[in-house]
């Protein structure tokens, strides 16, 4: 029997994002943890005591510089670096002959979209897919099935909130100034991808106008410069209205809220007291005889799965992207849906900018080709 090809993966950021990923990576199948990247020393010593001494992995190669990590036999990588340098880090693994799983969002530009595409066209025979591990979820693949088997109908409206505060003080730099990350000067309804990619990904749909407002004040200035709440309205190619919301300057539970409305069924997610357990919500012209809401339990987690990695989403998200490379297949979240679901956030706030004009979001071919 022929021996089962394993793909050398590699990772190229070792903040919190980057090394809970490669760590999770000790789960899949078909894969040879071989190498990783970080312009941090101190990162770089911390993740190897954490992978040879808590994990007992050993033989990973550590680079402190891309270009000696590139040069390495690694094949796939995943970049996880600071969200601006995605789209650039990308093209340059790409450009080095490596597939490539790009953190959210991918672009910060619609002129990174156009780089990024064409760049991913000139390569064809390499894999490039968005990490948007929340298309992974669980009860998002039970719902995405419900939809497909045709329990909700045309679905009229959809919306989801990313609710992601600061809990209670401020973190502090040792001087006592607050601790500013990349978040802190990004505009929110940039940061959309978790809620928007679930909603195009069960639908099958793509953007089709956009509309962006933002509150009038900021209640976080000092840690937040940016402003940390907004709300983007879509309209999609099959005319569902969309809603999503980005609270990052409120005061509430951390938590990710979705909410399907359509002509035969409906459905809701997490929108109960914080005593009861999370899951779904269903009303469904299917089921006759009912009377109220039906409780499914799909959750984000998957039966048996830890909460480490979102409930077993980050090594099926990660799973997926080794499969596509080992069979030469599609990536299931390729280089358009990752631009189809970061460009409507740079939208948004340009609508905002413009009273809340609605503009019609361009076409990703046209962008790329």
């Amino acid at each position: 029997m022929a021996e089962t090809k394993k793909v050398k993966l590699g990772c190229i950021g070792l903040g919190p994002r980057g090394a809970g990923l490669y760590k999770m990576a000790t789960l899949l199948n078909n894969v040879e943890l071989y190498a990783v990247c970080d312009k941090s020393d101190e990162a770089l010593a911390k993740f190897k005591h954490t992978m040879e001494v808590e994990k007992n992995v050993q033989g990973i190669q550590y680079f402190n510089n891309i270009e000696d990590f590139l040069k390495s036999d690694v094949e796939a990588v995943i970049v996880a670096t600071h969200v601006s340098t995605h789209s650039d880090i990308s093209i340059q693994c790409m450009e080095a002959g490596k597939h490539v799983l790009c953190e959210i969002p991918n672009i910060s530009s619609f002129e990174e979209a156009t780089k990024l595409g064409k760049a991913v066209k000139a390569h064809p025979n390499l894999k490039f897919m968005v990490a948007e591990n929340c298309c992974f979820w669980a009860f998002i693949n039970s719902w995405k099935t419900m939809y497909e088997e045709g329990l909700l109908g045309d679905v009229v409206y959809a919306e989801s909130d990313y609710i992601h505060p600061h809990e209670g003080e401020f973190d502090r730099n040792p001087d006592g100034s607050i601790k500013m990350t990349w978040r802190s000067y990004l505009t929110s309804i940039h940061y959309l991808t978790h809620n928007l990619g679930p909603l195009l990904y069960i639908l099958d749909d793509t953007c089709d106008e956009i509309s962006g407002f933002i509150p009038g004040f900021n209640p976080i200035e000092e840690a937040h410069p940016a402003p940390p709440n907004g709300v983007i309205m879509v309209k999609t190619k099959k005319g569902t209205l969309i809603k999503i919301f980005i609270g990052f300057g409120v005061h509430h539970t951390c938590r990710h809220n979705f909410e399907m409305y359509g002509s035969k069924g409906s459905l809701e997610y997490r929108r109960r007291k914080e005593t009861q357990e999370p899951g779904s919500l269903g009303y469904f012209k299917s089921i006759p005889n009912t009377k109220g809401e039906v409780v499914i339990p799909a959750f984000d987690g998957y039966p048996g799965a830890s909460e480490e990695g979102h409930g077993g989403a980050d090594p099926k998200m990660m799973q997926a992207f080794v499969d596509c490379i080992i069979n030469d297949t599609k990536p299931p979240l390729d280089i358009e849906f990752g631009i189809n679901i970061a460009l409507p956030g740079l939208i948004g706030e340009e609508s905002f900018k413009n009273g809340g004009k609605t503009i019609k979001m361009p076409s990703v071919e046209d962008l790329i080709k």
